[in-house]
């Protein structure tokens, strides 16, 4: 019970910084305007019927004749209300956000896998390969992949997958493989480091000593421990998915909860539609966290 309302604590602590943290550019007006504008979020959040967001639009005008021909912009802003309009954003960020943690998770499992059996020579350089490809920005694997689809595209006339994202037609596949790939070369440089410590210990050598199959050992003692410790940076590979997420739908021209939530909208819808997307992911991590203390609380610290 006592650890139960610890993280509703921290639920509600994240939930105050989210709100303080959009509130903050009232400072420039004083103590007095930020107090303010942090009731009035609050305030907005806790009637989430009233919350609206912004519709920008241009029009044109033209002068009447017989005067010369020209054109007028005119810059116009709509209020439309918040619910349900955001619905499909939000889900097909959180589907990105999620998928994308599950793939990468299979796609390093995999590999450390295969990696057990390769020759030392084969480890080294592979360990080199993964130290290149995490220095990459994930701007050059989006550009890459949306390159490669295009040019497929345009040698075979088959289109692969949506190299973009439309009104009618949202992206999924490839922002699903893009946005995997830097928390995949992430979770996979740690496994690949924590697997090169497991094996040097002694319950390895112990384990060969009885007999046991290099194959049982790495997938029933190695991998299962690595797996264990990996889970612990998964705070560290959240953020990593959502700065990528943001950069991941400009490029794609994706409508998604990041670009509602960095474009001109009000404090308070922004806020709700943090503390929405946070909170799946604030469950993820907590439930992640305590399966791995329960872990290692019933494997005596998962050696052996």
């Amino acid at each position: 019970m006592v650890k139960f309302i610890k993280e509703v604590g921290q639920y509600g602590l994240t939930c105050i910084g989210i709100i303080l943290l959009l509130a903050s550019p009232a400072l420039i007006g004083g103590l007095k305007t930020f107090t303010s504008t942090i009731l009035t979020i609050l305030m907005d959040i806790l009637q989430p019927h009233t919350l609206s967001y912004y519709v920008h639009s241009e029009t044109r005008s033209y002068a009447r004749m017989p005067e010369a021909r020209s054109e007028e912009f005119h810059q116009q802003v709509v209020t439309m209300d918040l619910f349900p309009y955001i619905t499909d954003s939000y889900f097909y960020s959180l589907s990105l956000l999620l998928g994308s943690f599950i793939l990468a998770l299979l796609i390093a499992a995999m590999a450390s896998l295969m990696y057990i059996h390769l020759h030392p020579f084969l480890k080294k350089m592979t360990l080199a390969t993964v130290g290149i490809l995490e220095s990459l920005p994930d701007a050059f694997f989006i550009f890459s992949i949306q390159l490669s689809v295009v040019w497929f595209y345009k040698q075979t006339g088959v289109e692969l997958a949506a190299a973009y994202s439309t009104s009618a037609k949202p992206a999924y596949l490839l922002p699903l493989l893009t946005l995997s790939i830097v928390p995949g070369i992430y979770l996979l440089k740690i496994n690949l480091l924590f697997m090169k410590e497991e094996m040097e210990k002694d319950y390895v050598l112990f384990a060969k000593s009885k007999g046991i199959s290099d194959a049982a050992i790495s997938f029933h003692h190695i991998f299962k421990n690595t797996v264990m410790e990996c889970l612990a940076h998964l705070p560290v590979i959240t953020l990593v998915l959502l700065t990528n997420l943001v950069v991941l739908e400009f490029l794609f021209h994706s409508s998604g909860i990041m670009t509602f939530i960095m474009g001109d909208q009000p404090a308070a819808s922004r806020a709700i539609m943090l503390i929405l997307l946070m909170t799946p992911l604030f469950i993820v991590i907590k439930g992640t966290i305590h399966y791995r203390q329960r872990f290692y609380g019933t494997k005596g610290g998962g050696k052996g």
